[in-house]
């Protein structure tokens, strides 16, 4: 213990501690905003975490680097090899004060981000749990390594080399995950790494196989890394170098390679709250209220279609940030992910919402528009409303005058089918957005045109 103090004072072991909370803290207060998702969710928290973790442990290699030359700065390495205690003893020592004070930090501004999430009411589970774990070992078993660089390769230039190639890891990592569709696929060794572009949703984590294999390889690496600092001999360095190949090769055996079996549903966030035939997730079990309400009146609005909807469900599903919502005959889904917040809106936006397309949702996916799908939306809230309001999903079209032009001539020409022919096209209508049907016959089925 008396060994394990003087390191803690004269290695760059706090000074690396320090590096993880003020980088970590200052880079996610420059990210978030107000409208932030992942103060809802302890699971969220943790993976928005990894977009600022390419430039901490970019920050965090470098000063194990530098710390790992210390003895050939000193040039006291032929000294330490001729005394008579064993080399690994003091190199242990420092190991386990540079990295274990890098982890402790690392796991405080982690449990920093949960209890900012429980104390602005949000949702806390135990599956942050796997993701703390994953980022602490990244963080412990690269300064680990960045020791052992130090100590292999004494030179000016390795500090500098050492940070900027980890950045340059980070960010290449960071870009090879990004997707567009559930169906890409993504690199394997971009998941050796623990950056990850965080979705824009709160109902999600990694899957079980990418925690597991994350942890496994940053473990395999963190006994590597050991082996090699401590090694002294040309032998023993590339047996030490077998843990870590073990490991990458079991990692990558168990690695997803499309993007949908990266990210996943967080089964226990998303587990259903319902009140009545009204259900939403437990992150978002604040907005139930204002969602029943609505939920109710829309369904009792919608009740004059034929096989018309009996439920409303939040559309919980992993990928629903990138495709289009779900649709079904029976239950309308309620859009709570990506950019589209209705969860967020007033509970007449949100009876209005539920309301359009005769409670199906849109054919196209997030970040898209499409005009005749829009004017569609509100022809038919405006059916059940008894007139045309704006939709808060919509707020382009109904403030552009030319789209707001389309709408108005849309209405006028349904208004003047009788009571009978309106009813009868809406259901067609909401048939048709079912089959996802071209929605500019859509649209024609509502104005009469044919």
């Amino acid at each position: 213990m008396t060994g394990l103090r003087i390191e803690l004072r004269r290695s760059t072991a706090l000074w690396a501690g320090l590096v993880v909370l003020v980088s970590g803290t200052g880079m996610l207060a420059l990210i978030t905003s107000e409208t932030a998702r992942w103060t809802g969710n302890s699971t969220s928290a943790l993976l928005e975490l990894r977009l600022p973790l390419a430039y901490v442990w970019a920050l965090v290699v470098g000063l194990a680097v530098f710390q790992g030359m210390r003895d050939s700065r000193a040039g006291v390495t032929e000294l330490f090899a001729a005394t008579s205690r064993p080399g690994w003893v003091r190199l242990g020592t420092l190991a386990s004060a540079v990295a274990g004070v890098v982890a402790v930090a690392t796991a405080v501004l982690c449990a920093g981000m949960v209890a900012k999430v429980a104390l602005g009411g949000g949702f806390i589970s135990l599956g942050f749990i796997p993701l703390m774990v994953t980022v602490v070992l990244a963080l412990a078993s690269s300064v680990l390594l960045g020791l052992a660089v130090g100590r292999l390769l004494p030179h000016p230039l390795t500090v500098p080399v050492a940070l900027v190639a980890t950045f340059m890891v980070a960010t290449t990592a960071g870009r090879a995950l990004e997707a567009e569709s559930p169906d890409d696929e993504i690199s394997r060794l971009a998941l050796l790494t623990p950056v990850l572009d965080p979705p824009g949703s709160d109902l999600l984590t990694t899957s079980t196989s990418v925690d597991l294999g994350q942890i496994l390889w940053f473990t395999g690496l963190g006994v590597t890394a050991f082996l090699l600092l401590v090694a002294r001999t040309h032998l023993g360095r590339l047996t030490a170098l077998v843990p870590a190949g073990l490991a990458a090769a079991l990692a990558l055996s168990i690695m997803p390679v499309k993007y949908s079996d990266v990210l996943v549903t967080d089964s226990i966030g998303s587990r259903p709250v319902c009140e009545g035939e009204v259900c939403v997730s437990q992150v978002h079990a604040g907005s139930l209220p204002a969602v029943a309400a609505a939920g109710r009146d829309a369904l009792a609005k919608l009740a004059v279609l034929p096989d018309a909807p009996t439920g409303v469900r939040e559309d919980t599903s992993a990928m629903a940030h990138l495709v289009a919502p779900q649709r079904s005959r029976q239950i309308i889904y309620v859009p709570s992910q990506g950019h589209l917040r209705v969860l967020k809106m007033t509970p007449d936006q949100i009876r209005l919402e539920l309301l359009a397309g005769g409670g199906v949702a849109t054919c196209s996916g997030p970040n898209s528009f499409n005009t005749y799908e829009g004017v569609v939306r509100y022809v038919t809230a405006g059916y059940f409303n008894g007139e045309l309001a704006p939709l808060a999903s919509e707020p382009l079209m109904w403030n552009n005058s030319r789209l707001r032009g389309e709408i108005d001539d849309a209405w006028q020409q349904f208004r003047r089918q009788s009571p009978q022919d309106q009813l009868k096209s809406v259901a067609q209508a909401r048939q048709m957005l079912l089959e996802c049907q071209d929605s500019e016959r859509v649209l024609d089925v509502l104005r009469a045109t044919r």
